[in-house]
């Protein structure tokens, strides 16, 4: 889910996820750490930079992998990508 048309989720893989907002994308792991909730199906808060868990609302920064809300207390691993034309 996103808040604005700027947003989008996208599987790499089995255990990664790219969000891109607006310019900017994000390489992030695909299951939360706190109860492993598909991060897929999470809501991204394009203005924040977060992404929260659908399953608990466990909440994380987008630039950091920082927790910012809910009940995980282990961050998030997330990887900005510099130029998204670039192949990894």
């Amino acid at each position: 889910m996103k808040d604005s048309p700027d947003v989008a989720i996208d599987q790499i893989d089995d255990d990664r996820l790219r969000v891109t907002v607006g310019d900017k994308q994000y390489d992030i792991e695909a299951y939360c750490p706190h109860r492993r909730g598909h991060l897929a199906h999470g809501y991204v808060n394009a203005r924040a930079l977060r992404i929260t868990c659908p399953l608990h609302h466990s909440s994380y920064s987008l630039e950091t992998g920082e927790p910012t809300g809910g009940p995980s207390g282990r961050p998030l691993c997330v990887r900005q990508v510099d130029d998204p034309r670039v192949p990894e």
